[in-house]
């Protein structure tokens, strides 16, 4: 039997390895000079990966629910493997372009199958949040620590910009490997995905039309956080270097340092979702990001001549930032039924991955102008707009809550599911039978949806 070390980390190193590729981009422009990319150019090496990241999403996540998550996690470790292969010997800027696309194929199946094959892995539902929230731990905390701690070690090294990014991706396809070998070795589908898939009785053909309101919800808020993420993450060198002199290893060093310093709110989150309601960590996150973002947008000027009261307050708003990362993922992946989760986490991601698209673009573009105040600015919005939504669409639930909605969705119920799904935190010896058997009779002819294939 395979040791639970070795699965979690067979599981993980898809993540960690498309953080780091993520994070890459953060330093790929700065050193990328002999390919004299123009500004458009730069920008869509930036962007480019989310273009593929959206497509894999919206592919490999539908086709996991089908053929299991195993071939999917392993197709999707082959495709980033090429594109990281491609990266490393890209000899132009549009070959470049075109490898970050195919790394994002790889990456964009990778959010959705490995955080449905998280939660369905689960012994306790319960604990499918936590589990999610480990794996998020393990590659957005590991990943872009990795990066820039390497980055900044080649850069210290006097080795020429032209080999140093070259060597970033060499590191990221080196990782890729592994991950695939792992893969093939280890990785086996859930229990519950293989009966699932074996017997969906019609909630893959009513999927959109009864679970449109967490769908609706899911997909949103993973776009709003996405806008944060990327479009600081992406930047945040640039930022750094607009608030300090010396050289740019120094802005490499603190990204790093950052990074470091955001590990322990992501091994806090894990913890937080085994005491509270997914819900109710995913809006402290987004309302500590409100906060901090609000700060360094009204206090910029008076914040950037103090590199440590600048960095510390950034370092606030990416440690809340990493609650609602855990949480858009973890929800996503644990709400939906067994037989359409690659779906529902698929539809989500790429949501998101619009986000980040948006967000990548546009702060790029804001920083090349030098509106860096502003774009604090756009985050507390969009961090604002994430708080309402949360209150509104989010669901209160527990794992015995995750239970009967899976069961009635497998019964052929989605309708019911997802009453039950808003309906709060359950007991734990609530069964299908005996929710049918408490709904009046009223109810339950107006609430009949049972399908069949």
């Amino acid at each position: 039997m395979v040791s639970a070390v070795v699965f979690a980390i067979a599981t993980g190193i898809g993540l960690l390895t498309d953080k780091y590729m993520l994070e890459a981009t953060n330093y790929v422009e700065h050193y990328t000079v002999a390919m004299t990319p123009t500004k458009a150019e730069a920008t869509f090496i930036k962007s480019a990966m989310y273009a593929g990241a959206i497509f894999g999403m919206v592919t490999m996540g539908p086709i996991s629910d089908f053929v299991g998550r195993r071939a999917g996690l392993i197709a999707c470790s082959a495709i980033t493997l090429l594109g990281a292969v491609l990266s490393f010997a890209a000899w132009d800027v549009s070959v470049l372009i075109a490898a970050r696309v195919i790394t994002g194929v790889g990456m964009g199946g990778e959010y959705p199958l490995a955080s449905a094959h998280s939660a369905e892995s689960s012994a306790d539902s319960s604990n499918g949040a936590r589990n999610v929230a480990l794996l998020y731990l393990f590659g957005s905390g590991g990943g872009p620590a990795l990066c820039s701690i390497i980055t900044y070690m080649l850069d210290c090294s006097g080795m020429p910009p032209r080999y140093i990014w070259r060597f970033i991706f060499f590191n990221g396809a080196v990782m890729a490997m592994i991950g695939l070998v792992l893969r093939v070795l280890t990785t086996k589908d859930a229990k519950q995905l293989t009966k699932a898939m074996k017997n969906p009785k019609g909630t893959r053909r009513d999927f959109i039309l009864h679970y449109w309101r967490p769908l609706l919800g899911t997909s949103l808020i993973w776009c709003l956080f996405d806008v944060v993420e990327y479009g600081l993450k992406q930047n945040d060198a640039a930022i750094f270097a607009a608030s300090a002199d010396g050289p740019y290893r120094n802005s490499i060093l603190m990204v790093f340092c950052q990074r470091l310093l955001a590990i322990p709110s992501l091994a806090l989150a894990p913890w937080l979702l085994t005491r509270f309601a997914s819900k109710w960590v995913q809006l402290a996150g987004f309302i500590g990001c409100t906060i901090a973002n609000f700060a360094l947008a009204s206090g910029y000027d008076q914040l950037k001549e103090s590199t440590l009261l600048f960095n510390a307050v950034y370092l606030v708003q990416l440690s809340f930032q990493s609650l609602p990362g855990v949480t858009s993922m973890a929800i996503s992946a644990e709400i939906y039924p067994s037989a359409v989760r690659g779906t529902g986490a698929a539809i989500s991601a790429a949501a998101g991955k619009f986000g980040a698209t948006f967000g990548s673009f546009c702060f790029t573009l804001m920083k090349e102008n030098g509106l860096i105040q502003q774009i604090f600015a756009v985050v507390t919005c969009t961090s604002c707009a994430a708080v309402v939504l949360t209150v509104l669409l989010t669901p209160h639930y527990n794992g015995h809550t995750l239970d009967l909605a899976n069961e009635l969705a497998a019964e052929g119920q989605p309708r019911k599911a997802v009453k039950v799904l808003y309906g709060g935190p359950r007991d734990a010896d609530t069964s299908a039978k005996h929710f049918d058997n408490s709904l009046s009779p009223s109810s339950q002819e107006s609430g009949s949806d049972t399908d069949t294939d």
